[in-house]
């Protein structure tokens, strides 16, 4: 390759004498991509990631597995044929396991929650005749005093005390007033539509109005910390909706007792007034006493933290109920948890950020899938259940419009997409939903056998329940997911008319995750 040079020379002045040159330069050859080659290297470097950040996922399902299958090695041969292939308690267990593989299926390729793929589990094992949870009446009852103080509990060691006293009338009017109308509202519907007799009619209310938080509470944390203004999203949806719980759980507790418990009619009255009140007082002081019990220099504090406030709730609700003061163990759990997470935060331990949260997190995610599976197996379908569940999804959307209105009324310092975003996420019916509503059917069974008249009204709880759970939950989870980042992406005078204490660290969304 060449190229011309030029050089001028100055023989005298303004005389130029100008020289051409031409200068050779080696050629250099151009590089040769091979394309194909850079492909296949591409591809097999995302599929050695794609397989590493796998790996300790399927790892870990493969453990569980081991495990799992090592447990009921166990079983079988300790308590012989009824853990067999064919026993009765293989059925339960493998029931169980269904569950939870399904609801992970469906959470993976829908990301709806995985109680949904459980509860249809459930229903659909009953309608095949493999599992009926009506013929472990006793055993149902068990683990239903087991439930609430897994979920109560863990929801209520993300409490923000101080948010809750900053914030008390924001969250004392949406923890109570959709609750209320809501449980009135059931209850006059269902009396005249569905000729259910009064006591039945609020029992099922109070069960039917309770918001399940940690349906929703993934997406809240997900689009709160991006949200503008000073709102502390994580802790108003966690509190409110804790009250409402708290709500649920007591005045169920108080009914069921009322209608499934003979005792003097005084008696009656006096735990009727004193149930909550009682069950906070002593939440409140077994959870002060976790200031001190443990000591915090023992070796053992965390695994003793743990045992105390879970031994000591299992026992408060087990306790409570056979006396005949049902719902007073719900709150006093409440109350004791969130009273013992304060606590620990001034001893180090971040709110919904420390062991006993962990704990009662790997609990309830063992625990969710077997509850919406036995759940399930109460869902009894027959001829005339069209007509009640037609009537039922009429109830819903009434019921369902109020209860939303009424809280988008009690968000009065919110913005329009604000309250939007509070009605989405006070939509799903769930949790105590799943655990509170076939108590009725066993306590029907052990007290007056199938043949009970009461058994129909229990039935019909039962039908119109698990209606609003497949209903409710979907919907408001999608409606929580795809919205959020739309109605909390606030305008600079939207942040300026928010009212709302700031975000302080001990209640921001990392640690009010539940």
């Amino acid at each position: 390759m060449q190229e011309n040079k030029q050089t001028v020379t100055v023989i005298d002045k303004g005389v130029y004498l100008v020289h051409q040159e031409e200068e050779k330069i080696s050629a250099q050859s151009t590089p040769v991509i091979n394309i194909d080659k850079l492909t296949k290297e591409d591809e097999f470097a995302k599929k050695k990631s794609w397989i590493s950040s796998k790996t300790p996922t399927i790892v870990h399902y493969i453990t569980l597995t081991i495990l799992g299958a090592l447990t009921w090695g166990y079983l079988w041969y300790t308590w012989g044929d009824g853990w067999g292939v064919k026993g009765q308690w293989f059925r339960l267990a493998i029931v169980a396991v269904i569950a939870w593989v399904s609801g992970l299926i469906l959470q993976e390729m829908t990301t709806l929650p995985p109680p949904l793929a459980a509860l249809l589990t459930g229903i659909i094992a009953r309608h095949l005749g493999f599992i009926d949870m009506r013929a472990f009446p006793h055993i149902d009852m068990f683990l239903r005093r087991i439930y609430p103080v897994i979920i109560l509990g863990k929801g209520s060691l993300a409490w923000d005390v101080s948010f809750m006293k900053q914030n008390w009338k924001q969250i004392l009017a949406l923890g109570t007033l959709p609750w209320s109308t809501e449980v009135v509202l059931v209850a006059v519907c269902t009396h005249f539509l569905l000729d259910l007799p009064w006591i039945w009619g609020f029992l099922l209310g109070s069960i039917y109005a309770s918001v399940s938080c940690p349906v929703v509470m993934p997406s809240v944390l997900k689009h709160g910390k991006n949200a503008g203004g000073k709102v502390n999203w994580p802790q108003l949806i966690c509190t409110a909706g804790g009250i409402d719980t708290a709500l649920s759980v007591g005045t169920f507790g108080l009914i069921f007792t009322y209608m499934f418990y003979e005792t003097h009619e005084g008696y009656r009255l006096a735990k009727a007034i004193l149930a909550l009140p009682v069950g906070v007082a002593l939440g409140v002081a077994f959870g002060s006493l976790a200031k001190y019990v443990p000591n915090s220099k023992d070796t053992y504090v965390t695994e003793l933290r743990v045992l105390f406030v879970l031994a000591g709730g299992l026992f408060g609700n087990v306790f409570t109920a056979s006396i005949g003061w049902g719902g007073t163990g719900g709150v006093a759990v409440l109350a004791c948890n969130a009273t013992a997470a304060t606590h620990w935060s001034k001893k180090g331990w971040k709110l919904n950020q420390n062991p006993a949260a962990t704990v009662y997190r790997v609990l309830w995610s063992a625990c969710e899938p077997v509850l919406f599976a036995y759940t399930g197996t109460f869902f009894v379908v027959h001829s005339s259940i069209s007509d009640t569940m037609l009537i039922g999804l009429g109830i819903l959307l009434i019921c369902l419009t109020v209860r939303l209105t009424v809280a988008s009324l009690a968000c009065w310092n919110l913005t329009l997409k604000q309250k939007i975003f509070v009605c989405c996420a006070w939509t799903p019916k769930t949790i105590v939903e799943a655990v509170l509503c076939p108590t009725a059917i066993s306590a029907v069974l052990m007290s007056g056998g199938p043949e009970s008249p009461d058994l129909v009204y229990a039935e019909e709880l039962m039908r119109l329940i698990v209606q609003a759970i497949l209903v409710t939950t979907p919907i408001g989870f999608l409606l929580t997911n795809n919205l959020g980042p739309m109605l909390l992406n606030n305008t600079q005078s939207d942040c300026e008319n928010n009212t709302f204490t700031p975000r302080k660290s001990s209640a921001s969304p990392e640690n009010s995750r539940l």
